[in-house]
């Protein structure tokens, strides 16, 4: 009798063992993600019927950003198969991302990727990386014909921008109208463009939004592209 006991006691454990494992046997894992240099609000992340906001956190004593850690509140089975994506991100979309910020699997500490079959690894984790938008410095260079002319953005990166005339069939300058674009700057980055050299034997002025930050209204207009270098 005692010993019946004890084996209907360790089939009722093994029973609510298994069940606390997600039930019918099958073990089941959470899904722990890590999310590096969330700035502003708005990334929404989702696998498998459940989403999480994240949320920009507190600074650091230091200024740092630390990392915003959570696991999904649906545990899913072995053998099922997930995809951590942004809401609503498709062919054409990247989804609900954060303000000013584009968010891509991966990071230097957790190359796990984002998606998988539960099981594979004994621990499901993932990260996300967010980095600022950037957008370029344009404009038009009018006049030019001749070599020597070099544009700066002196308050970023201190990036230049040479340009060369427009040349005929003869390779003689023709002084038409040059497009360009300088390297990208950062959303909430201050940028001023100058003119570092002037051409052989012209003068060349600049005019347009030369100096400013790349804000809201520079993201809706895809970057800073009125700037006009006019040469003489």
């Amino acid at each position: 009798m005692k010993h019946s006991l004890a084996r209907t006691a360790l089939a009722l454990a093994a029973t609510l063992t298994l069940a606390s494992c997600g039930g019918g046997g099958k073990a089941t894992f959470p899904i722990n993600v890590t999310v590096f240099n969330v700035l502003y609000p708005g990334l929404v992340l989702t696998t498998n019927g459940s989403e999480q906001t994240v949320n920009p956190p507190a600074k650091n004593a230091d200024g740092s950003i630390p990392p915003v850690t959570f696991a999904f509140a649906n545990q899913i089975e072995y053998g099922e198969v997930y995809d951590v994506i942004p809401k609503g991100a498709n062919a054409t979309s990247l989804g609900q991302m954060p303000l000013h910020q584009t968010c891509s699997p991966g990071s230097n500490t957790i190359p796990f990727p984002k998606s998988g079959t539960a099981g594979q690894l004994a621990r499901i984790e993932l990260a996300y990386t967010c980095s600022l938008n950037t957008f370029p410095l344009g404009g038009t260079i009018k006049g030019l014909t001749a070599t020597g002319l070099v544009l700066t953005n002196g308050s970023g990166t201190g990036n230049t921008y040479a340009a060369s005339p427009v040349l005929d069939a003869n390779q003689k300058p023709t002084g038409a109208d040059i497009g360009f674009a300088m390297s990208p700057v950062p959303y909430g980055s201050t940028y001023g463009v100058v003119i570092l050299t002037q051409p052989t034997g012209q003068v060349c002025t600049l005019t347009g939004s030369a100096t400013g930050t790349m804000d809201d209204a520079a993201e809706k207009a895809g970057g800073v592209k009125d700037l006009l270098v006019s040469c003489k």
